[in-house]
């Protein structure tokens, strides 16, 4: 675990040349007003917007890989407030994942927590109804579809409605980078167009003596990859979004998902993944992949700011593409969620801190320069700015296709609170390593999720 206290010095912000288009004001259909008060809800009986002028500590949760960002961010809130202290915690990912029900209940409780999913926290009466701060932040006037992953039903379980539970600076959105020279090498000029012509690209690297897909086995890596091809097959986002929000009786035990198990299954039997894969973590693939090992690697536009840093023109990103050209594109995409746990004692404090990440423009500035994410917000937010032609540019011009398409999807490993180390990890790893089959590795992946249902 890494801890820091953010020194008080101002925001830092970069100079580019153009502003990205207006995304958020396009994203999606607004969901529904926050509700009426429910027994499930740890609801402030009073909030306020003002923190005062006692010294406040501030703390806050986040994964290792956010550290850096939340440490601006605190940086440029502290400036704001100089009564306030952010002191910011990094805890390996998957630890986060699984510790957080035990961070938040104990007697160290942070302020504000980073969530992949929400388990049985809001059934368990661990985290803040944020409907009262949104209510008077005015996120209620905001495009709501960036809240529908953080709103939970009163049964604590169903997402997409209900009352909201977390917020965050900006959206990760997942596709594929390419090594621009090795692509070179295989004829590749531009970006496959179908998953038949990307399948093609890889039979051509590994012909070629290149290893065709570098990615990360150990912790999750090989779900991005696995999603698209369920989504390609299945023609359509409902099944997994349902399944996702925990919709009554969703299932994603079907053939799109063994067919998609069987295509990544065949990569790994072909050779198109590293053979060490289940052995490479989320810190080492985009280091490998920076010094030339793999034409393709799939992963999160959260990537773009240290490749583009390692090699400002060698390296391009792609939504993953479609069975047939036409076809809409999708793609893994939730808000970095951040949490007020029920024991916090700043609850207001943490309130403003997640109003001032999603409206100050040097934090929306530092969401895009630090993390590569498109920022969350009002929709006449000024948009930050970005190189024209860079990395970054590409990621952000790749959710603005995707709002276009209506292809934004949420993360498989972000349905249950376990889905992602207890299920996905191992069994994809049991998959490419040949020791489980496409119909065992279905049936698997469903029977984990509803195990934790019945948690």
């Amino acid at each position: 675990m890494r801890t820091s206290k953010t020194p008080s010095r101002p925001s830092r912000r970069t100079s580019y040349r153009i502003a990205l288009p207006a995304i958020l004001a396009a994203l999606l259909a607004s969901c529904g007003a926050p509700g009426a008060q429910s027994p499930l809800s740890d609801t402030p009986e009073t909030v306020s917007t003002s923190i005062g002028d006692a010294p406040v500590t501030l703390k806050v949760l986040v994964s290792t890989p956010d550290v850096p960002l939340y440490e601006e961010l605190g940086a440029a809130f502290q400036t704001k407030h100089p009564n306030v202290t952010v002191q910011v915690t990094g805890e390996d990912f998957n630890n986060l994942t699984t510790n957080v029900p035990r961070l938040i209940s104990g007697t160290e409780v942070p302020d504000l927590v980073r969530l992949a999913s929400f388990g049985n926290l809001v059934k368990d009466h661990l985290l803040t109804n944020l409907d009262p701060y949104a209510e008077a932040y005015g996120w209620t006037e905001w495009p709501q579809s960036q809240f529908a992953s953080t709103r939970v039903a009163d049964d604590g379980r169903q997402r997409g409605t209900g009352h909201l539970y977390g917020a965050g600076p900006g959206f990760g959105l997942t596709g594929v980078y390419y090594n621009k020279s090795l692509a070179a090498q295989i004829g590749m000029t531009e970006p496959p167009a179908t998953l038949s012509a990307f399948e093609s690209s890889l039979e051509k690297a590994k012909n070629a003596g290149l290893l065709p897909i570098m990615v990360n086995g150990k912790d999750g890596g090989l779900a991005y990859p696995l999603q698209n091809l369920q989504m390609n097959y299945a023609g359509s986002t409902q099944v997994v979004q349902d399944w996702n929000y925990n919709k009554q009786g969703a299932s994603i035990d079907t053939s799109a998902l063994v067919d998609a198990a069987a295509t990544l299954k065949g990569w790994s039997e072909d050779g198109y993944l590293p053979e060490d894969v289940n052995s490479i973590d989320q810190t080492q693939a985009p280091a490998r992949f920076a010094e030339g090992e793999g034409v393709f690697f799939p992963s999160g536009n959260w990537q773009a700011p240290t490749l583009q840093g390692a090699g400002k023109d060698e390296f391009g990103f792609f939504l993953f593409p479609p069975e047939e050209v036409g076809d809409p594109f999708t793609a893994m995409t939730a808000a970095g969620v951040l949490a007020i746990p029920a024991k916090s004692e700043q609850r207001d404090a943490a309130a403003a801190f997640l109003n001032f990440i999603q409206t100050d423009t040097d934090a929306r500035q530092s969401t895009l320069d630090l993390l590569g994410l498109p920022p969350a917000g009002p929709s006449d937010a000024p948009m930050p700015d970005s190189e024209p032609g860079s990395l970054v540019a590409s990621t952000v011009e790749s959710f603005q296709a995707l709002l276009d398409s209506d292809g934004l999807v949420d993360f498989m490993s972000n349905s249950t609170a376990s889905m992602h180390a207890n299920t996905l990890v191992p069994q994809t790893q049991l998959l490419v390593g040949g020791k489980t089959t496409p119909a065992e590795f279905s049936t698997a992946i469903q029977d984990g999720y509803e195990n934790d249902a019945e948690q």
